[in-house]
């Protein structure tokens, strides 16, 4: 009796704790045709917006809405069909229609004495990383759309124009970039273009002291063209009027031109 009522209370509390979990749970039957849902937890309802009741019996590709072109779905499918572990990540949509990326761990499992096979899936909401991710790989692809090639005049000067909105990242591989390209072509002038950037700031200003100060331990000027007026006023306030010892024209033709 005493393990009647002990077995009673672990099923309980297992169902229990099951229920509770922030994670959504999932359990399938590959024994009934289209390998149904036969339960889901409170998490995995707070997850997707559905209630079990609209989706006991139903298959869960219903989250992939029209999303069905996904290597993941494949691999998920073949992990089902061998009865193997799997976690993929998913383009998901919940019940309003927003999607959601879901990371799912789907086991499979055998149970009883009839070692009848279910699978368990464990899902996980993951748009945030997903975010974070694609955040990061678009800002990598801007660095390099950024990194403009460096065009020789002549055997003593070159050109490098900026484009677009820079971060200390960025010069820090300018710097290097530009310090092999001088050590190797020993350039007397360095013309630096920043009629596309899109704004001198602390940035831009401590990034072209770098610049110049190396430059100049390696016997090369550094010439600052493509400044405009507004440009010009902003310089001023981080230079103080006299911080950089840097030449600065309005113009690439006028820096060339001096050079004359």
């Amino acid at each position: 009796m005493q393990q009647h009522y002990s077995d009673m209370f672990r099923d309980s509390f297992i169902r229990e704790a099951v229920e509770r979990v922030g994670t959504g749970i999932v359990i399938t039957d590959p024994s009934i045709a289209d390998n149904p849902i036969i339960y889901v937890n409170k998490g995995f309802e707070r997850l997707t917006g559905y209630e079990a009741i609209d989706i006991l019996g139903k298959n869960c590709r219903f989250l992939q809405g029209a999303d069905r072109n996904q290597g993941a779905v494949t691999a998920l499918r073949n992990a089902i069909k061998e009865e193997k572990h799997i976690v993929v990540q998913l383009r998901n949509y919940r019940r309003d229609g927003q999607l959601f990326w879901n990371e799912l761990e789907l086991s499979p499992i055998r149970i009883g004495e009839g070692n009848k096979l279910f699978f368990v899936g464990i899902q996980k909401d993951i748009t945030e990383r997903k975010e974070s991710e694609q955040l990061i790989s678009e800002y990598l692809e801007q660095i390099a759309n950024l990194s403009t090639p460096i065009i020789s005049i002549n055997e003593k000067t070159s050109i490098l124009p900026l484009i677009g909105d820079l971060s200390m990242d960025r010069f820090d591989q300018l710097v290097k970039d530009i310090a092999i390209y001088v050590g190797n072509s020993k350039e007397d002038y360095f013309i630096i273009d920043l009629q596309g950037l899109l704004k001198y700031d602390e940035v831009v200003h401590n990034g072209l002291k770098m610049i110049n100060d190396i430059l100049a331990l390696m016997g090369t000027e550094l010439i600052i063209s493509g400044v405009q007026v507004k440009m010009a006023q902003d310089t001023i306030n981080y230079t103080n009027g006299n911080e950089l010892n840097i030449r600065f024209f309005q113009s690439c033709k006028q820096a060339l031109q001096s050079l004359k």
